[in-house]
């Protein structure tokens, strides 16, 4: 931003109005706003601040309310949109709130991404929430001389907390959106495997086909504002070329390149998922929650002994640490149990294209199977494990009897409960990531203050 809009920031404590929900904010006056008070170089200089390339909001010929539009969009999809608002009115002392909440005449609110909730311990306050409100509670106290040299020595652990935490995301929706085209590519299987002795197969096509194109604009359109847009450079182009391919052949009534595009689709589905997993679970483990912990717990320990030792500033903190130990429990639970299933569920991929052929994959697969499955669901005591430990006795009896009809029946049955249970940690785990946003989102706002 211009000299002079830097200069007439207001200090700090001036500034402390309370943030709106997201919910409450209107999407299009947010958008009006923006336009109206920044220029094309000063949105440019929000999104460098922001670690957004301005460049990668649009193409050389999208104005600049598109590409604010997507700034938007992007930042509230990763929980920081108090940051964007924090740094809107830091550089426009004069913009009031009422120029950007929702009212009863504007139904255009601001959509917020609202993950599946999971169970929270038994006093029924979030470990997030209070993570979240203890490090905001730290930004009021990093203003007091005493502790400004403190925090300030741990500034890299939060910073490099909040950057992995945008990448677990990143990497978590695009899985979610991975799972989505797959469902898509089955229809297209199976209206492929209804040609060339049903013609009305290719009406069917053309019908599945856009739905599929859009789901992998969707994916494609993640990958170009995520933190891996770089590493994904290669099978992201695979896949718009896949979508190319497909149209061409739908709308020419081709089954030669159909059959072609396909294969090169369920390729890329069969590899990138697992390793976008793999990707999120080595940063979910290097996230270094306990040395977030470590810092809060060496910041206020410098004040025990002081007249801060009983605030409700400290006390909040304290929460927040805790807090935080909390949220890493669960994470290493659910990482261990996802590494698990998706161990399962690679080797259940691999054995199902050979079914058809005979148990002989099967039998040698079950092997390794059957104990990885049951010591997953030894310590479960939920329905789902008893119901998924009947079938494992089933298709265990089935496989020793060599009954081919049976145990593919009951393969099936197996895989798709199993798979049932590998969503909910992906959805948990995608909860988490969540959650884990929202204190993001306070680390970033107290980085602004150290800076």
């Amino acid at each position: 931003m211009s000299e002079s809009t830097q200069s007439n920031n207001p200090p700090a404590h001036q500034s402390e109005d309370r943030f709106p929900e997201a919910s409450q904010v209107s999407h299009r006056k947010l958008r009006q706003t923006i336009v109206d008070l920044f220029d094309a170089a000063e949105v440019r200089l929000l999104c460098s601040d922001l670690g957004v390339i301005y460049d990668d909001l649009g193409g050389p010929d999208t104005g600049i309310s598109a590409r604010v539009d997507t700034l938007i969009l992007h930042v509230n999809r990763r929980q920081r949109l108090r940051v964007l608002l924090t740094m809107l009115r830091e550089a426009r002392p004069a913009l009031t709130w009422d120029q950007i909440q929702i009212d009863e005449n504007d139904p255009d609110a601001l959509p917020t991404v609202v993950a599946p909730r999971i169970a929270q311990p038994d006093d029924n306050t979030p470990d997030t929430l209070l993570a979240s409100q203890g490090f905001t509670a730290l930004i009021s106290l990093l203003r007091r001389p005493e502790t400004r040299e403190a925090i300030v020595r741990f500034q890299n652990d939060f910073q490099a907390a909040s950057s992995r935490i945008d990448l677990m995301n990143d990497l978590k929706l695009a899985h979610d959106l991975f799972q989505e085209l797959e469902n898509r590519y089955f229809l297209i299987e199976n209206d492929r495997k209804r040609l060339p002795g049903d013609d009305l197969a290719w009406d069917s096509l053309a019908l599945n086909e856009p739905e599929l194109g859009a789901k992998i604009d969707d994916l494609l359109s993640l990958v170009r504002q995520a933190v891996f847009a770089e590493e994904a450079k290669l099978w992201a182009e695979q896949l718009r070329k896949v979508q190319e391919m497909m149209r061409t052949a739908v709308e020419q009534s081709n089954p030669d390149q159909l059959n072609s595009a396909t294969r090169r689709l369920y390729r890329i589905i069969n590899r990138q998922p697992s390793r976008l997993n793999a990707q999120l679970i080595t940063t979910a483990k290097a996230l270094r929650l306990p040395n977030l912990e470590t810092a809060v717990t060496t910041i206020t320990a410098s004040f025990n002994q002081s007249d801060l030792a009983e605030s409700e500033l400290v006390t909040q903190i304290k929460q927040g640490s805790a807090a935080l130990s909390g949220i890493d429990a669960r994470l290493r639970r659910l990482t261990t149990e996802h590494d698990a299933w998706q161990a399962i569920d690679d080797e259940l991929r691999r054995v199902e294209t050979s079914l058809d052929s005979g148990l002989e994959e099967l039998d040698e697969a079950w092997l390794d199977l059957e104990p990885m499955t049951r010591s997953l669901l030894d310590a479960q005591t939920e329905t789902w494990a008893a119901d998924l430990q009947t079938v494992l006795a089933a298709l265990t009896q089935a496989i020793d009897d060599a009954v081919i009809v049976t145990a593919r029946r009951l393969f099936r049955r197996f895989r798709s409960q199993s798979g049932r249970r590998f969503r909910q940690v992906d959805l948990e785990l995608l909860s988490l990531c969540h959650d884990l946003q929202k204190v993001g989102e306070s680390l970033d706002l107290l980085l602004r203050t150290v800076k």
